[in-house]
């Protein structure tokens, strides 16, 4: 009786992995007639064996039945792309292949990527070895396809997940689709990715100076300046002669109230491009500030005892950027502001002398200051006709200099 009761066990066993091995034929056999008729009743009854074999142990680690799965999921993928296409109304192409890659589901396509993947791991033998190389291909372009159109439609979660498949797939030395995870994860406000990826393309010299500029931007959306400070320095060190990288450093030394530093880069940065007006004008606008230091609130501090160098020396720079931009209405107000201030400093300081003579010629002094701005800031006013500082720097310029009729001109003109 023992013995009968092993041989229907053993008998059980054969019958159960000869139905699993049938579930496999089938689903090849199903997959087979869906590709000649098209018949989507066939795709689902592949897919309905096919997952009974992958989940059964005498089936599922063969790798037949690993690219069978992909080659059906695959299918199912292409399906919904080409339903979703059908159904759109959107009559331009690149508009219509969109659609249809939002209306397939990418589980489908994950699926088989994930299939053909176990099946290369275990296909020593190689008799796969073309269906896994020709399946691995076409999942790569059409989850390459999908990542960007993600992207485009702003869906940039769904986006970082193709690409980072897409970089699986294509392997290391794929440095664009490693470039597109990190701008995904940026986008996708998932900073700690962004780094992590930023740091990948930097560790591979992809993107050069630029890549340090990203990354920083990562560190100051998660509000670490220090960290931001860091990613600078490392890239300053890695690309010494990068301007981007220059400037950017500069304006951190700049926010920073590190003058010395700021002014060395700025230097720097306009011996390597003489040409570049914002340059002189960041320099002219750092001396100016510098000749006449505020609080944080915006409150005058005592001037420093080289105030008046730099002032100077700002003068020369707002020069130079006018020259190199005649029409730059920042460098223009703060020329004009520059001599206007320095008109009123005069004029004040002359309140102060008792004596006639020297009182005359500080007011000459403090009016040669006043007819100086007044061309620039109407030039200034020419080019953005509704900046109020303007206006008032103008409208006291006039007035200070006896032109009353300009002068109230531009007080209606502020009063509109």
């Amino acid at each position: 009786m023992k013995r009968i009761i092993l041989m229907i066990a053993a008998s059980v066993t054969i019958i159960t992995a000869n139905a699993q091995s049938a579930k496999v034929v089938s689903a090849w056999k199903y997959l087979k007639d869906y590709t000649e008729s098209q018949d989507p009743d066939y795709i689902m009854k592949a897919k309905e064996a096919i997952d009974l074999a992958s989940e059964n142990a005498d089936t599922k680690e063969q790798p037949k039945t690993q690219v069978y799965r992909g080659q059906i999921y695959l299918a199912l993928f292409n399906k919904g792309r080409r339903d979703g296409e059908t159904k759109s109304k959107e009559t331009d192409p690149g508009k219509k292949e969109a659609a249809g890659y939002a209306a397939a589901a990418p589980g489908d396509l994950y699926t088989a990527y994930d299939a053909f993947a176990k099946a290369k791991a275990l296909d020593a033998k190689g008799n796969y070895k073309t269906e896994i190389s020709n399946g691995l291909a076409e999942i790569g372009a059409l989850i390459a396809n999908k990542a960007v159109h993600d992207y485009n439609a702003k869906n940039y979660t769904a986006a970082l997940t193709s690409f980072e498949k897409a970089f699986e797939i294509s392997g290391s030395k794929d440095t664009l689709t490693l470039t597109n995870i990190a701008i995904a994860a940026e986008r996708a406000e998932n900073f700690d990715k962004a780094k992590q990826y930023y740091q990948k393309m930097a560790d591979m010299k992809v993107g050069r100076g630029g890549t340090y500029i990203q990354m920083m931007n990562v560190y100051m959306n998660l509000k670490d300046t220090t960290g931001a400070m860091e990613v600078l320095k490392k890239g300053r060190a890695a690309f010494p002669n990068d301007i981007n990288l220059l400037l950017n450093e500069t304006d951190f030394y700049i926010k920073s109230n590190k003058s010395a530093e700021a002014l060395a880069n700025l230097n720097q940065a306009i011996a390597a491009k003489p040409g570049d007006y914002i340059l002189y004008f960041a320099r002219g606008n750092m001396y100016d500030n510098l000749s006449n230091p505020k609080d944080a609130k915006g409150k005058e501090l005592e001037k420093p005892k080289d105030s008046e160098e730099k002032m100077k020396l700002a003068e020369a720079d707002y020069k130079k950027t006018l020259e190199l931009k005649p029409d730059y209405f920042d460098a223009l107000y703060n020329l004009g502001a520059l001599y206007y201030n320095s008109g009123v400093a005069l004029a004040n300081k002359a309140n102060t002398i008792t004596d006639q003579k020297k009182y005359e010629s500080e007011i000459v002094r403090a009016n040669d200051e006043f007819n100086k701005a007044i061309p620039i800031l109407e030039k200034a006013l020419s080019i953005n006709g509704k900046d109020k500082g303007t206006m008032v720097a103008l409208k006291n310029c006039y007035y200070r200099m006896q032109m009353k009729e300009k002068g109230d001109a531009m007080k209606e003109k502020l009063k509109n």
